[in-house]
């Protein structure tokens, strides 16, 4: 059968997508070519004559919601059929960055502002699950797709996150952007209905659903057109988990609900921003891949950020701890300025195996140590240096000198403790950070 996806869900997810798949200074190239589904088509088609190539990848069987076109959709004059082209979008990224001066209406504070907006529009039962600051639906960073991107947003942020509502549970994915584009017609199988609101605002919804290998997947979306020229659109699934394999059967917020959060003036492109608030926290600087261990709740993030407030860091504050972006087994925080010159990362993660003393380097002069203490704790430390030159601008060269004290429980948990600054004597110092490794109760 043919595979592909709608048009509606193309234009919610493409730039959802590139932002994912950006890499600083890197070309994105970013295909959507396979053609729409045939919504009439429900049974696997016949086979041909001609041998498979069994080196080719499997292409999987997509069977998405039977559109009529000749019905009417409510609140459009007009209904157009749906266009069977084909989408690519290139372009050329920079940084992603909350201070771009190209996109003036964004910025940290303005990020956080939306993030609550999402936040205290949910249904009073709906909670939002423990993740990192980039499923956690907080707004990211802008991405630069470059002036010669075809089709760009004029700066486009995104949220996503799973939300739970008693037995229902699944994604939600919210997404702002400035537009000068005209507001698109309607077209057969992209919405339900179209609503006029007082203030202009026009809003396209769809309630609708796709399988993907006999697997179906339910999904809502809101899009709302604002005369300022923003773009908010927010479309929720069943379906959660890192892969999106898990569906619920049910999504666990409405139409509605969708409705409220794209008309949410507070994310519109031109609301200020309330003085005084934050920007939003950072992700992990650094992080493990590794998901041997038990997935760390919120509760116990809480009660070892308990822990940690009773450290003494001479006036500087921790913030909470964070799960990282790629295990649910490792939390990070720290502070960039612990003293003028020193920066503070501490992580934990749980299910680490007892590390071995490395065999030394001729040469290398290193400075790594490794003692046993009498419970069987394995203490590690290490003072190193690094170096990096800008992409951009070969002039500008930064060199660090960071101190690391790593600890690892008999148990598992694994504490690592590091300083940077432009030199040893600026870091924190060795015996501290290890004092800070060892404090009682870190453990998961």
């Amino acid at each position: 059968m043919d595979v592909g996806v709608s048009s509606h869900t193309k234009r919610l997810w493409t730039y959802a997508l590139i932002l994912i798949s950006v890499v600083a200074l890197v070309v994105v190239v970013v295909g959507l070519l396979l053609p729409r589904a045939d919504p009439e088509l429900t049974t696997a088609p016949t086979s041909s004559s001609q041998e498979p190539d069994p080196a080719a990848p499997e292409m999987p069987d997509i069977v998405e919601e039977p559109v009529d076109l000749d019905a009417p959709i409510p609140g459009c004059d007009v209904v157009e059929t749906p266009d069977e082209g084909y989408s690519v979008i290139t372009g050329t990224s920079g940084e992603p960055s909350y201070d771009n001066p190209k996109f003036p209406w964004f910025n940290g504070p303005k990020a956080t502002e939306m993030s609550n907006a999402v936040a205290e529009v949910l249904p009073s039962r709906a909670k939002i699950e423990f993740a990192s600051p980039e499923r956690s639906l907080i707004f990211q960073p802008i991405t630069d797709f470059g002036e010669d991107t075809p089709d760009r947003p004029d700066g486009y942020t995104s949220a996503n996150g799973s939300v739970t509502n008693g037995d229902a549970k699944g994604g939600l994915y919210v997404g702002v952007a400035q537009s000068s584009r005209p507001i698109p017609p309607c077209v057969a199988g992209d919405l339900d209905e179209r609503r006029i609101l007082p203030d202009g605002v026009v809003v396209d919804v769809q309630d609708t659903w796709r399988e993907t290998d006999g697997v179906r997947t339910l999904s809502r979306s809101a899009i709302a057109y604002v005369p300022d020229g923003s773009r908010i659109s927010a479309q929720a699934s069943d379906a959660s988990g890192r892969t999106g394999a898990e569906n619920s059967g049910a999504i666990p917020v409405s139409v509605g609900d969708l409705v409220r959060i794209v008309t949410d003036p507070r994310l519109r492109i031109s609301t200020p921003v309330p003085p005084g608030t934050p920007a939003p926290p950072a992700g992990c600087r650094s992080g493990s891949f590794d998901d041997s261990g038990p997935s760390v709740t919120r509760e116990l993030a809480r009660k070892l950020d308990t822990v940690l407030a009773s450290i003494d860091l001479g006036g500087a504050k921790l913030p909470p701890l964070q799960l990282g972006g790629y295990s649910e087994a490792f939390l990070c925080t720290g502070v960039p300025n612990v003293t003028p010159t020193a920066a503070l990362d501490i992580s934990i993660a749980g299910g680490q195996k007892l590390p071995v003393e490395e065999r030394p380097v001729p040469g290398a002069g290193s400075q790594k140590t490794l003692r046993t203490l009498g419970d069987g704790t394995v203490v590690q430390t290490d003072v190193s240096f690094s170096s990096s030159r800008s992409m951009t601008n070969p002039d500008d060269y930064t060199s660090e000198a960071i101190n690391s004290v790593v600890v690892t429980r008999p148990a598992g948990t694994q504490i690592s403790v590091s300083s940077t600054a432009p030199s040893p004597d600026e870091a924190l110092p060795l015996p501290q950070l290890e004092s800070i490794a060892l404090t009682t109760g870190l453990e998961l």
